[in-house]
């Protein structure tokens, strides 16, 4: 009895460790070398150099004609997480056939991991980061293999340093748990960021994709699978979970746990004016220029002159560069006119509509997290689309925190949520039976980080952490 305290004492430890890296991270050994899917060959690539010289992300051509989730280039690499210590456990990275906003082919990339040892049937979790950025450099794919705090301090690299690194250590809970883990790029290729619908298909063909690369030996389209992902990682599963019952029918997905999903872009914007993330507003801008001439022309008539250099910028540069360098940004800074004035714009307007969520239903079961006090995804159109979603038939638990707005309720509830979420989804992947009943409840509590099903869980939660900084192979055995 004494040995087994003993070791509760010391995964409470590690787990109160693992939460305090993990908000120091939010707040500012090597993979296997399997051979590839001999059907996908792998590319020549461009190590350490910005991801635009990298071929790896060229389709080849007559890509086009492949079926959504073809794998068209595979190639072995290490991922590290925290910027710094690489994941002890097999990685890949596949270029895989997938479909643009208006129904065209398109491509994009997922790195996929696995637990050291021999391929075998698993579950699968599809961790969507929030990379929130439209530069190449800062996707998931490239900033996982080579993204350094350093960056930030080099004024030769434009784009600073990337988030998902550190959002790695979420994944790597996954891959301590026995699970194989993906981690598509929800822009594609050319890193479309915002854009409606290509973030859900980016994320439904990269499980295709993974089901499909024998190295991680998962039986195809009988993988059990979760969704996970915060804040832009929530945007992208939101969209995967409402497209998957039309466009990805044959998928076997146990449940989506969404955080913060940003359900309508126009009220954040509103919100995030003047808060301490308000870099996000001219990253918000950028995309929706990225998307359309017309949308583009229509927003740059509304900037001033220092608008239309912060949005250029944010046009190359990650998101923890883009927030650090805009704290607290106003919107008379960037605009010219009321928010109101250009949110009313037919051509803004529109493009504003497009990228809402709600128009279909997932048929999957829904566990969706958000601050009460959520300056970047505001309450009130979550509200409405968990109501939306219950209207049209969906099964939600859906988790309000109430914990007050200190300094950043997005960031602190993308921590103190996490641990419920990982518990929803470790019932969903394990459980025979679905996670949660048909139907829909609501809970408001003071802090998620009370949720006791997430502190039963927060010992296997913040292994996965723990086991990555110290180099321990990660669900090693299981």
């Amino acid at each position: 009895m004494a040995g087994k305290s003993a070791l509760r004492r010391g995964r409470r430890a590690s787990g109160l460790f693992a939460i305090v890296a993990v908000t120091v991270a939010v707040a500012a050994p090597l993979a296997g070398a399997d051979e590839p899917d001999p059907g996908a060959p792998v590319a020549d690539s461009v190590a350490g150099a910005d991801a635009s010289a990298d071929a790896f992300y060229d389709p080849p051509a007559g890509y086009e004609s492949e079926a959504p989730g073809t794998i068209l280039k595979s190639r072995p690499i290490v991922a590290k997480a925290l910027e710094l210590f690489p994941v002890n456990a097999q990685a890949w990275q596949l270029l895989y056939r997938t479909t643009d906003a208006d129904g065209s082919p398109y491509a994009a990339v997922t790195t996929v991991l696995i637990p050291d040892g021999p391929a075998k049937p698993r579950p699968l979790l599809s961790y969507q980061m929030a990379y929130d950025s439209i530069a190449r450099d800062c996707m998931p794919s490239y900033s996982l293999q080579y993204s350094s705090p350093l960056d930030l301090l080099d004024p030769a690299k434009q784009s600073g340093y990337a988030l998902p690194p550190w959002e790695m250590a979420f994944a790597a809970s996954g891959l301590a748990q026995g699970w194989a883990v993906a981690v598509p790029d929800p822009g594609g290729i050319d890193d479309r960021f915002l854009t409606p619908r290509v973030m859900g298909y980016t994320t439904l063909d990269g499980i295709r994709a993974a089901q499909n690369f024998a190295p991680l030996g998962l039986p195809g389209a009988d993988t059990k699978t979760a969704l996970w992902g915060y804040s832009g990682g929530g945007i992208a599963t939101s969209w995967a979970a409402e497209l998957q019952p039309d466009y990805a029918p044959e998928l076997n997905i146990a449940g989506a746990a969404i955080g913060a999903p940003v359900a309508d872009l126009g009220a954040a914007l509103h919100s995030a004016n003047g808060r301490l993330l308000g870099g996000l507003i001219p990253i918000g801008v950028a995309a929706l220029e990225k998307d359309s001439p017309a949308v583009a022309a229509r927003l740059d008539s509304y900037l001033t002159p220092t608008g239309q250099g912060i949005v250029a910028a944010a046009g190359y540069q990650c998101v923890a560069r883009n927030v650090a360098a805009n704290l607290m940004l106003t919107v008379p800074t960037l605009l010219n006119a009321p928010l109101d004035t250009v949110l009313a714009d037919p051509v803004i307007h529109q493009a504003i509509a497009e990228r809402s969520h709600g128009a279909t239903t997932p048929a999957a079961p829904v566990y969706l997290y958000n601050g009460v006090n959520d300056e970047v995804s505001p309450i009130g159109p979550v509200d409405a689309l968990v109501q939306n979603y219950c209207a049209h038939g969906a099964s939600v638990t859906y988790t309000r925190d109430a914990f007050p707005d200190v300094i950043s309720d997005h960031t602190i509830v993308d921590v103190t949520g996490a641990g419920g979420a990982f518990a929803w989804v470790q019932r969903a992947l394990s459980n025979p039976q679905p996670v949660q009943p048909a139907g829909c409840t609501t809970t408001t509590v003071a802090s998620t980080l009370l949720d006791p099903a997430g502190l039963a869980a927060l010992p296997d939660f913040a292994a996965g952490t723990v086991e990555t900084m110290l180099g321990q192979a990660l669900g090693a055995g299981r």
